[in-house]
């Protein structure tokens, strides 16, 4: 219930901005090995050689996560020059996407529930495409359906911006 109380601030929406730096550090525990040294994350490690074959990756979300996509177009595009396409998942689903075996489609919702990001997700996997799904709700649609995953774990959120969600995604 302390989650969902402001905390002494006037509205959710300051508390939740300055909950940022929890967001962060609770999104990456369990993910810096013991030296502190290395970022691991197990659902790109078990995965990795399907990952490192893909011929380009399409971020699908709505709203404040396709945000977030654009930022990790521009980082996977920086560290792993391997092209990246953000697509509307409201969109990319009602048209006739390329979609080949060898791209890997990541699918990002706060909620893991977002219907037209499930919708892309289906289209996705009816083209053979591997599918990794980022989300802060555990036991939600989106991780029940993809093929590997990370979880954000920022917590609920009030607030009608989705401020630590959408810190918790560019983060993963």
């Amino acid at each position: 219930m302390g989650q969902l109380e402001k905390g002494g601030y006037p509205h959710f929406m300051l508390k939740e901005i300055f909950e940022q730096p929890d967001c962060i550090n609770d999104c990456m525990r369990g993910r810096i090995n013991a030296d502190g040294d290395k970022v691991v994350l197990s659902a790109v490690i078990d995965h990795k050689e399907r990952l490192l074959k893909a011929r380009r990756f399409v971020i699908v979300a709505c709203g404040t996560s396709w945000h977030a996509g654009l930022i990790g177009k521009q980082l996977i595009e920086s560290f792993c020059r391997i092209p990246v396409e953000v697509e509307y998942a409201s969109e990319f689903r009602y048209r006739d996407p390329v979609i080949h075996e060898d791209d890997v489609v990541i699918a990002i919702s706060q909620s893991g529930e977002t219907a037209d990001t499930l919708a892309a997700i289906e289209l996705a996997k009816e083209k053979g495409a591997f599918i990794y799904g980022i989300c802060n709700a555990v036991g939600s649609s989106i991780p029940r359906i993809t093929d590997t995953g990370s979880y954000i774990h920022v917590g609920p959120e009030i607030g009608v911006a989705s401020t630590k969600a959408f810190t918790g995604q560019v983060t993963v």
